[in-house]
């Protein structure tokens, strides 16, 4: 063997060696980490149980996650409006006389609003009475003449059309100062006053706003999917923003005939009673139009859900023993898939089973493992059925 192969097979094993070295160092110290992150954790493990365990019980409500029938809704929006709705005003010209409302007033219909000063057309209307009166006399004397031919027949006719004039004019002219009198359309609450006394009102110029507000319309659109569950009569759950707790109860009047081409929706009007008078027009509000299918889902309520970035969780409340066996009542916290919330209440799509127990109040203080006293059992009312304002 040459000088050159020994040293090349020298090199070699020391290489070898090396690289042994390495390899035990490296497990050496990655092991080493790996253990030391292992006791921390279960030192911190320990320590949190420890803690846990000296930390007095958080009190807490509770209630059982249950299985229930739930109505299936088809939800919409919309914008509330009256049944009739109009801006008051004038369909002649005139001097603004007499206000005769207060802004804000109930009125009913045919009630006098505004008085337009007519004195002219009063003047008009009393000459061409007058002038009605002569016609029509002459035109009784022409007849009577007519009988024993001392009159010709073009001139019974010549007066005959100069009282249909007359009478014509007299009322046009009365029906030009009934316009001067302007009432209210239909029974309904007055807005606020737009005009003045002494005011020149122009045609068309508004005075003010009415509105009927015994009965509130809403129109909302839904999918052309839903289109076979629809029908007049059917029931809908409102609620507005001006009223959150309160669900009102109302129906379908109107399933329009046609169907956008453009978005494969279609339009619906709803009709609700207001004899209380607390909706309005223009309100925003969320619908559900309720469903005769039905299905089961697992609710609990809603103030038991945390909120978090890493998505929403629930604490879970399991009974345990404690090292002198004595049963104890600590949480353990998972995280849940929600869906539809209805009146407080929320479904479980995904992460509790029916029959758990779960803490409803009081989450704040509560960790993943703490022991909790529960103060309060509630059990869960009936969230399918939807109750009235």
């Amino acid at each position: 063997m040459s000088a050159g192969t020994v040293a090349k097979s020298m090199v070699r094993g020391v290489f070898r060696w090396k690289m042994l070295f390495m390899l035990i160092g490296s497990f050496i110290v990655f092991g080493g980490v790996f253990f030391a992150i292992n006791f921390k954790n279960k030192a911190i493990a320990e320590y949190l149980a420890g803690m846990f365990a000296s930390m007095p019980a958080v009190n807490v409500t509770a209630a059982k996650a249950e299985q229930q029938d739930w109505a299936v809704q088809v939800p919409a929006i919309g914008v509330l409006e009256a049944n009739r709705g109009v801006d008051i005003n004038s369909s002649v010209t005139g001097l603004i006389q007499q206000i005769q409302f207060e802004s804000g007033e109930t009125v009913k219909q045919g009630q006098t609003l505004l008085r337009l000063d007519a004195d002219v057309e009063r003047a008009n209307l009393a000459s061409a009475q007058a002038s009605l009166k002569l016609a029509k006399a002459n035109l009784a004397r022409g007849e009577s003449l007519r009988t024993s031919d001392n009159i010709s027949k073009a001139t019974l006719e010549q007066r005959q059309s100069e009282y249909e004039v007359a009478s014509a004019e007299v009322s046009a002219l009365s029906a030009q100062i009934d316009k001067k009198v302007i009432g209210a359309p239909f029974d309904g609450v007055l807005g606020i006053r737009k005009v003045n006394v002494g005011e020149y009102l122009d045609v068309g110029k508004p005075i003010v706003n009415i509105q009927d507000l015994s009965v509130m319309l809403i129109n909302f659109s839904v999918s052309q999917r839903e289109l076979s569950s629809l029908k007049v009569g059917q029931e809908i759950a409102m609620t507005t923003d001006a009223y959150p707790l309160a669900t009102f109860t109302g129906e379908i009047s109107t399933i329009a005939p046609l169907v956008n081409q453009e978005t494969g929706m279609i339009e619906v009007q709803g009709r609700f009673d207001n004899s209380k008078g607390q909706l309005r027009p223009g309100m925003f509000a969320k619908l559900n139009v309720l469903l005769p299918a039905r299905k089961q889902v697992i609710v609990v309520p809603q103030t038991s859900i945390s909120y978090s970035l890493y998505g929403d969780n629930i604490y879970v409340i399991k009974t345990t023993k404690d090292d002198q066996g004595a049963e104890l009542n600590v949480v353990e916290r998972k995280i849940v898939k929600t869906g539809e919330r209805r009146n407080g209440f929320i479904i479980i799509d995904e992460g509790i089973a029916a029959g758990e127990q779960i803490v409803t109040s009081g989450q704040l203080k509560l960790d993943n493992g703490a022991k909790v006293a529960i103060s309060d059992t509630n059990p869960l009312a009936t969230p399918a059925e939807i109750p009235t304002e």
